[in-house]
């Protein structure tokens, strides 16, 4: 496992060559282009706002901005991890031609729609400035939940990037977890309505829940960390990421004779 370690460490450049393609070829069809990055999460949020705030007449005045702080990131989320199970077994030609990294085919696809999610950002900090929302250093703050999250997606993406050579229909179930998940973490709702007996359960059941919180509290409120989502995300993290890790070291060699 230091073995390959060092050989991630010597070809690192070609992990940063990795993510620049694929952000270059993702968009090159598309007419609009990279501006899709920025569309994307306000075409949510309008969705999501008439479904909620005018249908159901639910939320309030900032709803639109609480919907983006925890959509944003939760996308950043859910599609590095729907597109993980596919990151090894569709890219069988590239693994048996060129000798580099395995790890880094779900690294690549987490790193770029991280990337993407910067903009994202970009998106929800015009919208709280358009809900008078004072945007000031301790949105510096959001550093940490941010490298988190990719410690954590990364982690996620390693594991079932391995389960997806195994079982390449598994790519559904996954796509169903994504979308259960969005109700399941406080994305459309307050983290206030789950009983607070059940409130630490909740979080440690449900490793994004912390971190969306974290994102919601700085952006919307001018919030500090908050210490016990920190250590409960930091200690999340550390263990889904070493989880990931050492579960696609064991399984390369098995895995590589498998494709």
């Amino acid at each position: 496992m230091i073995k390959n370690l060092s050989f991630c460490l010597k070809r690192k450049d070609l992990l940063k060559q990795l993510v620049i393609s694929k952000l270059i070829v993702s968009q090159k069809d598309f007419l609009l282009g990279y501006l899709w990055w920025v569309i994307d999460p306000l075409l949510l949020m309008v969705i999501y706002w008439f479904l909620i705030g005018v249908i159901f007449r639910r939320g309030g005045p900032d709803y639109p901005l609480f919907i983006l702080c925890g959509l944003v990131p939760f996308r950043g989320f859910s599609i590095s991890f729907s597109q993980s199970v596919a990151s090894i077994s569709e890219k069988i030609y590239l693994i048996s031609q060129i000798n580099f990294p395995r790890i880094f085919l779900p690294l690549t696809d987490v790193l770029t729609n991280h990337i993407k999610l910067l903009f994202g950002f970009l998106v929800i900090f015009i919208v709280a400035l358009f809900f008078n929302v004072r945007i000031g250093l301790h949105y510096f703050y959001l550093i940490v939940p941010f490298i988190s999250q990719i410690i954590m997606v990364s982690g996620i993406a390693m594991l079932f990037s391995v389960i997806g050579v195994y079982f390449r229909d598994i790519k559904n179930l996954v796509q169903f977890i994504a979308r259960s998940l969005l109700y399941l973490s406080p994305v459309l709702y307050s983290i206030e309505r789950i009983p607070v007996r059940y409130r630490d359960m909740y979080f440690l059941c449900n490793p994004i829940a912390p971190l969306l919180e974290s994102y919601r509290g700085i952006i919307m409120y001018g919030k500090q960390l908050d210490i016990s989502l920190v250590t409960i995300s930091s200690l999340q993290t550390l263990v889904i990421f070493f989880i990931g890790y050492f579960f696609f070291v064991s399984n390369e060699k098995r895995f590589l004779k498998y494709i």
